[in-house]
């Protein structure tokens, strides 16, 4: 995992120079996710009952200064009758490509988790991630197919977040909203994680709006 780390920084720090930004930029994102709930127990999984809708959001902010790497933040939350959590999520990353045919994004970051409960037991606790961010423009003008995904797999430790769906912007002028939707999977499967260890399970389609300054 170390070397995965520490090639994928080499990488972003080589390439940045020549693809940063040209002009300061930022986006927001608001979405309403509607999960299926699972999680694993003695090599059997369990169905839940939870929230018929989850919100998730993020901001990011980026800069033409060559080496030093844009920022996103963002969270999401997760709520069922066994499990629990609020997900934030705090990025830096490199844009690889950027051009309306190809976009790719690559960064380190780390996610926290606050609020948790698994079993009427209360955890919380930061891990590292990997993180990439994929845009590929379609020819029907203003559509995007896009995909999203912070990682961890270390040891007995997996943590994914993936996200893959359709956005269609509309140009306002000063700013593009997008309208966005698709299909978000999170699993979390972790060993002595704050004195727990659980194999959990949240997906669901979503639909969101999102506004590119």
């Amino acid at each position: 995992m170390k070397k995965v780390i520490s090639v994928l920084a080499g990488l972003c720090l080589t390439i940045s120079t020549t693809q940063a930004d040209v002009f300061l930029g930022a986006d927001a994102e608001i979405g309403v996710w509607f999960p299926s709930y699972s999680y694993q127990s003695n090599g059997t999984t369990h169905d839940l009952i939870g929230k018929e809708q989850s919100l998730f959001g993020s901001l990011t902010f980026e800069h033409p200064i060559p080496l030093i790497p844009n920022l996103k933040a963002s969270f999401s939350t997760v709520d069922n009758d066994t499990y629990k959590y609020t997900k934030l999520d705090y990025t830096a990353y490199y844009e690889i490509l950027d051009n309306n045919a190809l976009s790719i994004d690559v960064g380190l970051g780390a996610t926290q988790y606050e609020s948790g409960e698994y079993l009427n037991q209360s955890f919380s606790g930061m891990l590292p991630h990997l993180y990439t961010n994929v845009e590929i423009g379609l020819p029907l003008k203003g559509t995007t197919l896009y995909g999203d995904l912070h990682y961890l797999n270390i040891l007995e430790d997996e943590v994914i977040d993936a996200i893959a769906g359709l956005r269609y912007d509309i140009n306002l002028g000063l700013a593009d909203l997008g309208i966005k939707a698709g299909y978000r999977i999170q699993k979390v499967n972790l060993d002595d994680f704050d004195g727990l260890s659980f194999k959990l399970k949240t997906d669901g389609y979503f639909v969101g709006l999102h506004l590119d300054f």
